[in-house]
This record gives structure tokens, C-alpha cells and sequence, in this order.
């Protein structure tokens, strides 16, 4: 030992230094995230009229954005489309979803023709009229 030279050691005994990863994985982007969050339209689909594809997948888009089917009675038909327009604005605002009530409509139209045979088409419905007018009330009121 006397012949070493203190503070040098031979190859054989050096010590590796640790791995460094050479590559890590980029932050994750909110804005991302917030992309798909809202291209899977957890909200929307949610909606009881909203009827979705069978076996529906995250980003598929809703068979029907207007599902419904009048009570028979006047008043609950009536209480339900201003209920059911209250839950969409809802739904368009945690989704950022700023056609969901164009799509509404769109399927309420689609729904009006489909029913119509022949010469006659048939009515828009109570529910779907109680929707329009409380979403007209909810614009009128924010237009303030």
C-alpha cells in the first residue's frame, strides 16, 4: 500500500456515477385537459333529455340533444321545459359547450318534421315551447 498514491484508486474500484433520466415527461397542460374534459361533454350527457348512442364513448357526440316526451299534463309539461332549460344552461356553462342550446333546437326541429306525416307537421310541444321561452327569459334577464 505504501507505493498508492493517496486519493487515487485504480479503474476497477472507481465508482460509477448514478443514471440520469434523459428524458422526463412534459408538465401537463391545463388547456389540454380542459380541452378533452370538454369534448367529452361529461355535463350534456348527463342531461335527462339528452339521449346518448348506445355503448357511448367519451367523444362520441349525443344520438338526440332533445330526448322528451310530453306528461300528458299542461302544467308539469310547462315546469318541465323551463326545469330542463335551466339544467342546459347549467351544463353549457361547466362543459363551455356555447352550441349546446343550438343543438337543442336543432333537434327540436328535427323532432317537429320527423312527426309531421305528409301534409301536416306535427306541434313543438309543450316542453320544448316552456324551454325555449325560459331560455329567452334567461338571455332577456343577463341582457340587463
Amino acid at each position: 500500500m505504501g507505493n498508492v498514491v493517496r486519493g487515487l484508486r485504480s479503474k476497477g474500484s472507481r465508482q460509477t456515477a448514478p443514471l440520469r433520466l434523459a428524458y422526463s415527461a412534459p408538465e401537463i397542460d391545463t388547456a389540454t385537459v380542459e380541452e378533452l374534459r370538454r369534448l367529452t361533454l361529461p355535463a350534456t350527457k348527463a342531461l335527462p333529455f339528452v339521449k346518448l348512442r348506445v355503448n357511448d364513448q367519451p367523444l362520441w357526440r349525443p344520438e338526440s340533444y332533445w330526448h322528451v316526451k310530453s306528461t300528458g299534463n299542461r302544467g308539469m309539461d310547462v315546469e318541465l321545459g323551463r326545469s330542463y332549460a335551466r339544467k342546459a344552461i347549467a351544463a353549457m356553462k361547466a362543459d363551455r359547450n356555447e352550441a349546446l342550446i343550438a343543438l337543442v333546437v336543432q333537434d327540436m326541429i328535427h323532432g317537429v318534421v320527423g312527426r309531421g306525416s305528409g301534409k301536416r307537421r306535427g306541434p313543438l310541444g309543450r316542453v320544448a315551447a316552456a324551454f325555449l321561452k325560459e331560455i329567452s327569459r334567461s338571455l332577456a334577464k343577463n341582457a340587463e
